[in-house]
């Protein structure tokens, strides 16, 4: 088996892609196969990639524009070695990158990924400060325990730098690949998914130079963007806790746990769904309307409806007053413009 298997999908990064690859193959650390696929670019990338001559290289051109998780999902599958690293087009490693982390790795068996922090270029290759970046701090975050990523990831959102990472090909292979229906947070998808089974490293150094490009990508803040952000984030939230082993929610969340009369029965099933309702300001009215849901659903069920109402107090008149608080269908600042969302109430009280 192969030490090490690097995978960079490329799309429309001819200015950048040479750069990209000579980080890969300046690497001090050599043990390792380089797999490259175009998902049919159509600015010449696909040609800068092809003067590349290397026997590390496996060049997969594609015509047609698919996808970055399906192009990253087929490179995964066609990976041989222990380790995968991921290198985006338009980013630049490190030297010394996979060595330190192939060696950290080989050290710390438990642990089933390695990331690190980034600096931030142009596309002049000129060194952005971090302070001037809304998002400057978001790669700079401690090491923590497994149980205290996942309270992170659920509490917050994604901090982890995917083209950083160095993750076991076993981990991918035991929890699928990426899911390309998602296209802007399908990294904290697998994030999520990876935490929830196993620890991970995160390095205080910076391991990358992560390339900032003012045209619109993906990670632009348009309307469209932001508004997928939060579609996804719904979508990811909804089955945060599917899978969850019984002892890391419990060591993740117990001091949120509800406060219980001695002769109740505790249901983790019902504390999964009260993480819902607890303040969020980033993720408040989203959570608030899956917890409702699942709320909603659990009073459906008779025998559901009476262990609510005997062990948690939760029955019609708690579920009506939590969906008096918060929803996704509600803008208070559109109602206090005196917007037609106060006219469409009365009309379905009134009529």
């Amino acid at each position: 088996m192969l030490p090490i298997s690097v995978v960079m999908p490329s799309y429309n990064h001819a200015p950048y892609v040479s750069r990209a690859i000579e980080s890969v193959l300046r690497q001090s650390f050599g043990e390792y196969e380089f797999l490259i696929a175009d998902d049919g670019s159509n600015d010449g990338t696909r040609d800068i990639i092809q003067t590349f001559h290397d026997k590390r290289i496996q060049f997969f051109p594609h015509q047609n524009n698919r996808g970055a998780c399906t192009v990253h999902n087929e490179l995964l599958a066609q990976a041989k070695g222990k380790y995968v690293a991921l290198i985006n087009s338009d980013d630049m490693w490190m030297e010394g990158k996979l060595e330190k982390q192939f060696n950290y790795l080989e050290k710390n068996n438990h642990m089933a990924g390695y990331f690190g922090r980034a600096v931030f270029v142009n596309a002049q290759d000129v060194v952005l400060k971090k302070d001037s970046l809304s998002f400057g701090r978001i790669f700079d975050q401690p090491n923590r325990t497994q149980a205290e990523w996942v309270r992170f990831f659920f509490d917050h959102s994604n901090c982890l730098c995917h083209p950083s990472s160095m993750i076991k090909r076993e981990c991918y292979s035991s929890l699928g690949g990426y899911n390309n229906r998602f296209r802007q947070l399908p990294d904290f998808d697998m994030w999520v998914r990876l935490v929830k089974k196993y620890p991970i490293y995160v390095d205080n150094d910076p391991l990358i130079y992560f390339r900032i490009l003012s045209k619109k990508n993906t990670s632009s803040s348009t309307l469209e963007n932001n508004m997928r952000v939060m579609n996804e984030h719904y979508l990811i939230a909804e089955n945060f806790f599917e899978d969850l082993s019984e002892t890391l929610f419990k060591e993740a969340f117990s001091d949120r746990f509800c406060d219980l009369p001695a002769d109740a029965v505790r249901d983790l099933r019902v504390e999964k769904i009260l993480q819902y309702f607890v303040e969020n300001d980033n993720l408040g009215k989203i959570y608030q309307q899956i917890g409702l849901q699942k709320i909603f659903s659990e009073l459906n069920d008779s025998t559901r409806n009476r262990f609510l109402k005997e062990n948690y107090c939760i029955d019609d008149q708690y579920f009506q007053n939590i969906s008096g608080k918060k929803s996704l269908f509600y803008d208070q600042r559109l109602d206090e413009k005196g917007s037609v969302v106060k006219k469409i109430i009365r009309k379905f009280l009134y009529l």
